[in-house]
């Protein structure tokens, strides 16, 4: 039989235990680190696509919701949510400093996507004036003017919390990744216009010059150095006929294809992966030392390799 004090033992137990869960969960969410998660996030974020969480308070996610993406049209270019017709010119308020003479256009395929003027910021020999630098600033494209003085102490600096920066150089917002921030005469501390600018679109978007590899379900391609979290894609990879998949998984396991979910499944092409799976390597030219895994659906996680980690001259069937 349990007596009183028996009781109000037990019930003391119980409170502890339900702080050390709540404190637990507590820590848990402050140690959070979204840009921690693996997957390529600022793709994700950059199509548009939802998070989906296992649980609610999850710190990450289990696959990515892309479903709008389906009802893009192959006739139409998109930035920033807006659609265009093909022969349209990209307006202003859609438009980046570099973004010259950008137009809507059937591209591989029949499917448009913007097609840019090509800038080329002229960059001459090094300038032995100690007393000049480049003046830069968020609305600028390319660098300049150049700014001559006679005494280099009186160029004008910014203070940060970090390091103190100096006329035309560019700093990392403290309060907001996606700014632009260069260093201008007037700087109080304060990460706003004329010192800081959002771009109009995001340079790393990949609707706006991408929309065929979007549409063929190729994957983004990141360097060894590069983390996919936070890092803008400087290649794709796309399903040629030599790829095939490495089932990593337990296929004895897998449920029938009619009550297989989809959802937690990547697409490379018309090729499907589940968690865990690969593509095999060196198919093609950009495939070479590319390691491509199925981690957070719907877009496989495709990274080079580093150099000491792969044979370079291997050029598979293809070369």
């Amino acid at each position: 039989m349990t007596t009183r004090r028996d009781s109000c033992s037990l019930l003391e137990k119980c409170a502890f235990l339900l702080l050390v869960i709540a404190a637990n969960s507590v820590t848990a969410d402050q140690e959070c680190d979204p840009l921690k998660c693996p997957g390529p996030l600022n793709y994700y974020k950059n199509l548009g696509c939802k998070p989906v969480y296992q649980n609610e308070g999850d710190c990450c996610a289990i696959r990515y919701d892309c479903d709008h993406l389906k009802a893009r049209s192959k006739d139409k270019c998109y930035v920033n949510g807006h659609e265009y017709s093909i022969g349209e010119m990209l307006k202003e308020e859609h438009r980046n400093p570099c973004d010259l003479g950008c137009i809507c256009r059937k591209g591989r395929d029949g499917i448009a996507s913007f097609i840019c003027a090509v800038v080329d910021c002229f960059h001459g020999p090094p300038d032995p004036t100690p007393n000049c630098y480049n003046k830069n600033t968020p609305n600028q494209c390319c660098p300049g003017p150049r700014v001559c003085l006679d005494n280099i102490e009186d160029r004008p600096k910014c203070v940060k919390k970090d390091a103190v920066y100096y006329d035309g150089e560019y700093f990392k917002s403290d309060s907001d990744p996606d700014l632009n921030c260069y260093c201008q005469p007037g700087y109080k501390g304060e990460d706003v216009e004329p010192f800081c600018k959002k771009p109009n679109h995001s340079y790393c978007s990949p609707e706006f010059r991408n929309a065929y590899e979007i549409h063929k379900n190729c994957a983004p391609v990141f360097y060894s150095s590069q983390p996919p979290q936070t890092s803008c894609n400087l290649s794709t990879r796309c399903q040629n006929a030599n790829d095939t998949v490495i089932h990593n998984h337990d296929e004895s396991k897998s449920k029938s294809d009619e009550e297989e979910d989809e959802s937690m499944m990547c697409k490379f092409g018309d090729l499907k992966m589940h968690l865990g799976d690969e593509l095999n390597q060196a198919t093609d030219y950009s495939s070479v030392c590319v390691k491509c895994l199925c981690e957070v659906p719907p877009v496989p996680t495709c990274q080079r390799l580093p150099d000491a980690e792969c044979d370079v001259t291997n050029h598979g069937p293809f070369n």
